[in-house]
């Protein structure tokens, strides 16, 4: 046998090991409640800190594992965290990273118990932040430990992070203040959720690009008694009052419209027929000051997410939506007097690994050993991740995590333990075969 193959031998038979107390370590970490202070609907001030509670328990895990650790701090009582195992020197680094923060739990009556007392089944771990991402954050600890306890000295750096404020964009407060201080490599592999139930992580090169922005219609007022003469134009009509929920159907109907071409249109080999959407989220709509249906309502505003093809940048994208909801208002005299206000709110670009970068043939190579033979799947993201800022910096890489996707966000999030044991597996196998093996070693 190679000193390679040994290597893997020695490594897959560590996870293995340690894959009881990876459980309890994920547990752990479930447990503290680090929803991101800056989600929308949050308290700030009772929120924050909580990310660097999740920080500070993975700098134990990489002391643990041989890293020199430190922290990196934005924005106070948000601390990043990065360990950072030395290699021997003559190797390529790699990096595993990961956020600490999570989403709130939404409706606790709907969990099957406490979202932030993580429940351990045979096969799984559910509670908030399972899937996304404490797990993946975990299994990364969890790989260099057990390359630590395998005796495996690699030629290059290998860097863990935990970093805050993903889950609303807030890369300057976390992935990107890593970089900027210094904590980088040679690629990179972000460990978000990238499986489904049932399946192991897949290798994700590609995410779509994300756009959240605000439509805001202005109307008139009037009794509710008068509706009907204003919706008839042999009536009063608008000047008589306008209702901005009928008005809004204008917009709807046409970013609906653009919806279907996308599916119909924009199609891309690693993500399903439809994929790309539009979808209006929050929807307010009243009379000034007044919530009550006796009035027309005289302001409405809708929050759209938007996910479009990698290949298109946003400024397209943007210009696409806004001219398509001009050109429906054109056909509708009130609003094309008082035409819709958009504002932009969130601007993520997509990201994508070309096809000849390394790092695909490595990482794959790994989950095939890891699995004794089978290839991964090759999928694009759900949703978006820091890659996008990662590669702002001169920094490439790819996704590949435990976790099952379509339970990110939503009550009773759970991740399979059978992903987090191959995931670890293949984050130590690929530091193996990307970082290489010290001389003589």
């Amino acid at each position: 046998m190679t000193k390679a193959s040994d290597a893997h031998n020695a490594v897959l038979d560590q996870v293995d090991r340690l894959a009881e107390r990876m459980v309890s370590s994920l547990a752990d970490a479930i447990a503290v409640p680090s929803v991101n202070p800056k989600y929308p609907g949050q308290d700030y001030d009772k929120v924050v800190g909580a990310e660097s509670d999740v920080s500070a328990l993975l700098a134990d895990l990489y002391a643990e594992a041989g890293a020199e650790v430190s922290t990196v701090t934005a924005e106070a009582r948000r601390d990043n965290v990065c360990g950072r195992v030395p290699g021997t020197g003559g190797g390529r680094s790699l990096l595993l990273n990961g956020h600490v923060d999570v989403v709130p739990e939404g409706s606790r009556d709907k969990w099957h118990g406490d979202p932030f007392r993580a429940l351990v089944t045979d096969d799984k771990v559910i509670g908030r932040g399972a899937t996304d991402m404490k797990g993946g954050l975990v299994a990364a600890a969890y790989a260099a430990l057990a390359l630590r306890a395998a005796g495996v000295d690699l030629a290059g750096d290998l860097l863990l992070q935990g970093v805050v404020g993903e889950e609303v964009g807030d890369h300057e407060a976390g992935t990107t203040a890593m970089l900027e201080a210094g904590f980088t490599a040679d690629a990179a592999i972000v460990c978000e959720p990238s499986g489904q139930a049932g399946t192991l992580p897949a290798v994700v090169p590609v995410t779509p690009g994300l756009l959240w922005f605000s439509i805001s219609l202005t109307g008139k007022t009037a009794h509710s008694g008068l509706r009907g003469m204003t919706i008839h134009p042999t009536l009063e009509g608008d000047a008589l009052g306008v209702n901005t929920v009928d008005k809004f159907w204008t917009v709807y109907q046409a970013l609906r419209a653009l919806e279907d071409e996308w599916a119909r249109h924009n199609r891309h080999p690693l993500f399903p027929p439809g994929y790309f959407n539009l979808l209006p989220g929050v929807l307010q709509a009243n009379p000034s000051g007044i919530f009550v249906p006796f009035f027309l309502a005289d302001r409405l505003s809708v929050e759209y997410c938007v996910y479009h093809h990698p290949d298109r940048s946003n400024e397209e994208v943007i210009a696409e939506i806004e001219a398509r909801v001009q050109d429906a208002c054109k056909s509708d005299p009130w609003l094309r007097e008082h035409p819709p206000v958009f504002e932009w709110k969130l601007l993520w670009p997509p990201y994508s690994l070309p096809d000849d970068a390394p790092l695909n043939a490595v990482v794959a190579g790994a989950h095939a050993i890891a699995t004794g033979g089978a290839d991964p799947l090759r999928a694009g993201f759900m949703g978006v991740c820091d890659l996008t800022w990662m590669n702002r910096k001169g920094l490439d890489g790819l996704v590949y995590g435990p976790g099952v996707g379509y339970t990110a966000h939503a009550e009773n999030e759970y991740v399979e333990i059978a992903q987090l044991v191959q995931a670890a597996k293949t984050y130590a196998l690929t530091a193996i075969d990307w970082c290489g093996l010290t001389d003589g070693a």
